[in-house]
């Protein structure tokens, strides 16, 4: 009993032992078994399955093949029976007309650049001897290169047909031939003959079998010319009539079928067959082989079973040997030390439970963590290569670092776009966010159409700053400038398509290595300056030369700007923006971006200057910021746009504010020296000199401020004073007059005029 109970472990480890194999051999027998049958069938129900197929493929291959091979013949049809081509054989001087040859070559030419497939066409006349190829245009046929393929196309003993000629099958044309005969004769007199390229039916049957390594193709005409083989080049043109293979499929009378047969290995194939309707052969085979090949994979299926069930077993087996040593009890234990020291409570009781929980919890942060990686990570990059574009960064060791550990290429040839809107100014700064990133999302997928690299970020204000480079094998790193420029185009036409705004596009010139982007951003910089005087395209490239331009000869038209202030100054705003429009044109004319912004900066100090001069105070000027206004404008357009629209009508609203101000300080000025004067003779002329105006311009202004005349105005002030006199004071009417600048006579009658009864009947009334 204690040797059992001692050795209790030892015979469960065996007892399992043979309980591993068992459950192996168990399913290992049914595993082969099952595998077998279903690999039988799987070859039955796949050869059916790819004879469907394949047929099916081999009649979409054929009526594409069919439809390029007519398009093709019908092109060389209707050109061989064109009324020019007729008409070359009964000109007497078509040797020598060059010009028919040039019509006749732009109509082959055009017939080629509307068939792709088309390679070259040739016509060759007979009777004088000569080819016209849209190769190598007009040649005699003696100084002809591949003059033995005109020799054996004229051979043909049909009117058409497709042939393999010496030279042009050496270089992988297919030939289509057309003899031309001339009404009259029973000869053929010239030829059209039309290269095609092999390659072409490849691709076709390619885009139509996707596994076709297992397959090989052929086309036979119906002269038992073979036109095409996929395996073999060698049997291009050859006669294959005696073939019994296409004997066999000639005798069926069905369009389409299945022939069984062997291959030249002797290994058996299916032979799949469709024919057209001017009797062209379409055979496609495939080899038992070759569908055995493609169940291979349940053979090995098996095998790798059998062997991943004795791998169990002998790892269980070692597993049982080694029970004492047990990984799985050391976790739990970590587990539960784990647990022990950690102040949160278990979530169960369970050491495996706990131990899956926490690794699907690191689980969880660990994808956390990388998604939020891929989200900051091209912002990351982003504010790497804004800062090394605008000179920030420019140690080149940290460059190299930071580039490689962004996965950024350090060594390209690179080039700075900056896209920046027009009329930026009227943005409100909460709209720029919302902008730019639009902005980038359209250069980011036309970065992918025009096939270049780069990265895309924001600079300054309303800028979007692209780093563009090429790693195209065929431009030895060089970026292609056609591509560039239809790339920045195609941005333009874009931006204003989808966002309804018109962009303008500065490029710099291309220089190698990251570190010297800055340079190139500068320049892209100064080619947006550009724009103050060329208009004509939205797109400017950096020119070094346009820099080095010396205006030695600008003057600043005084004239103009005298002129503008004279107008200015007399109210006349249409002759102020025709004499604007004068000026602009005169600046513009430095083409020196320097010097037309220096020129409008003065343009704008005179007339500060003007407003000065008529007594309105400097503060009241600037408080409207119009020099930072100017600066925000980057065309001359713009800058023309802000005078007229912006700067004239507030300077017309300054002056004439100013103007109703000094009126109304003229007429309270003329109010209290008439109230204390009213015993004088008050004029208007006295008023007048007293406030610095004409009489007649103070009479008008008296009349708007007030909505009376002067003398109005006079005598209602006497006759006020004389009500008062006459209700507070015991002097006499005559006293009173005197007092009021009135003869007792004129008082009555204007006292009576405006208050309705005389001075007596007033005071009577009134005390």
């Amino acid at each position: 009993m204690k040797n059992r109970i001692s050795g209790k472990s030892r015979n469960r480890t065996t007892y399992f032992k043979r309980l591993i194999w068992l459950v192996f051999i168990c399913v290992c027998i049914p595993v082969i078994l099952i595998g077998s049958i279903y690999y039988k069938l799987s070859v039955s129900h796949l050869t059916e399955e790819l004879k469907s197929q394949y047929m099916t493929s081999l009649n979409s291959f054929m009526e594409s093949t069919e439809d390029r091979l007519a398009s093709i013949e019908y092109d060389s049809l209707q050109f061989s029976g064109s009324l020019m081509v007729r008409e070359s054989f009964f000109r007497e001087n078509f040797k020598d007309d060059y010009v028919y040859h040039g019509n006749l070559l732009d109509s082959m030419l055009s017939r080629k650049n509307v068939h792709p497939p088309l390679q070259e066409m040739i016509y060759y006349n007979d009777q004088y001897d000569i080819v016209l190829s849209t190769d190598y245009g007009y040649v005699s046929k003696d100084h002809y290169l591949y003059s033995a393929d005109i020799d054996q196309g004229f051979s043909l003993d049909k009117q058409a047909g497709w042939m393999y000629l010496p030279n042009a099958s050496s270089r992988g044309y297919i030939s289509y031939v057309r003899l031309l005969p001339v009404l009259g004769s029973t000869q053929a007199q010239g030829a059209v003959i039309t290269h095609v390229k092999e390659e072409t039916l490849s691709q076709e049957f390619q885009k139509h079998y996707e596994s076709s390594d297992y397959l090989t193709y052929r086309i036979i005409d119906s002269g038992g010319v073979e036109l095409f083989h996929s395996n073999s080049i060698d049997n291009h043109g050859m006669d294959v009539s005696t073939d019994p293979l296409y004997k066999e499929i000639s005798e069926i009378e069905s369009r389409s079928g299945i022939v069984y047969g062997k291959d030249e290995n002797g290994q058996a194939t299916l032979y799949l067959f469709s024919k057209t309707l001017l009797d062209r052969i379409y055979i496609t085979s495939l080899s038992e082989m070759a569908i055995a090949e493609q169940l291979g994979w349940i053979k090995f299926v098996i095998i790798y079973t059998v062997l991943i069930f004795l791998v169990i077993g002998l790892i269980m087996s070692y597993i049982c040997s080694r029970y004492v040593y047990n990984p799985v009890e050391r976790l739990i234990q970590q587990g539960k030390k784990l647990t022990e020291k950690q102040s949160f409570p278990q979530s169960s009781s369970n050491e495996f439970e706990y131990i899956t929980e926490c690794l699907h919890y690191m689980h969880e942060q660990a994808e956390s963590l990388n998604k939020h990686l891929k989200v900051i990570e091209p912002n990351i990059r982003d504010q790497f290569i804004g800062k090394v574009i605008k000179g920030e960064i420019w140690d080149k060791e940290r460059i190299q670092s930071e580039s490689e550990t962004l996965q950024i290429e350090e060594d390209q040839m690179y080039t700075v776009i900056v896209v920046t809107p027009e009329k930026a100014y009227k943005f409100l700064p909460e709209e720029w966010p919302l902008t730019t990133f639009a902005i980038t999302n359209i250069m980011k997928e036309l970065l992918l159409k025009y096939e270049l690299n780069g990265y895309i970020s924001n600079g300054d204000g309303m800028e979007i700053i692209a780093l563009v480079y090429s790693d195209d094998i065929h431009s030895n790193g060089y970026i292609n400038r056609d591509r560039l420029n239809r790339f920045a185009e195609h941005t333009c036409n874009e931006v204003k398509k989808c966002l309804s705004l018109t962009v303008s596009v500065g490029v710099g010139s291309e220089y190698s290595g990251l570190k010297k982007a800055s340079e190139s951003y500068q320049e892209a910089l100064l080619a947006l300056q550009y724009r103050m005087y060329k208009s004509s395209s939205p797109i400017n490239y950096f020119d070094s030369n346009e820099n080095a331009k010396k205006q030695t000869m600008f003057f600043y038209p005084r004239d103009l700007e005298m002129e503008i202030l004279d107008y200015l100054n007399k109210g006349e705003q249409d002759l102020t923006e025709q004499s604007l429009k004068k000026f602009a044109d005169v600046v513009r004319a430095s083409e020196s971006y320097n010097l037309i912004y220096q020129s409008y900066h003065v343009l704008l100090s005179s007339i500060i200057r003007s407003i000065e001069q008529k007594g309105i105070g400097l503060l009241e000027i600037m408080e409207n910021n119009w020099f930072d206004q100017l600066k925000s404008r980057q065309t001359t357009g713009e800058i023309v746009d802000w005078f007229i629209e912006v700067l004239f009508p507030l300077y017309f609203d300054i002056i004439e504010e100013n103007q109703n101000l000094s009126g109304r300080i003229a007429v309270q000025k003329v109010w209290q020296h008439v109230k204390e004067n009213i015993g004088m003779n008050i004029s208007l002329t006295e008023c007048a000199e007293l406030v610095g105006m004409s009489p007649s311009y103070l009479s008008r202004l008296f009349r708007r401020e007030t909505g009376i005349s002067f003398v109005d105005y006079v005598k209602r002030c006497k006759v006020e004073e004389a009500k008062t006199l006459l209700r507070d004071k015991d002097m006499n009417i005559t006293q009173i007059a005197q007092r009021v600048g009135y003869s007792e006579r004129n008082l009555s009658r204007v006292f009576k005029h405006a208050v309705g009864m005389s001075p007596g009947q007033f005071r009577a009334e009134h005390r």
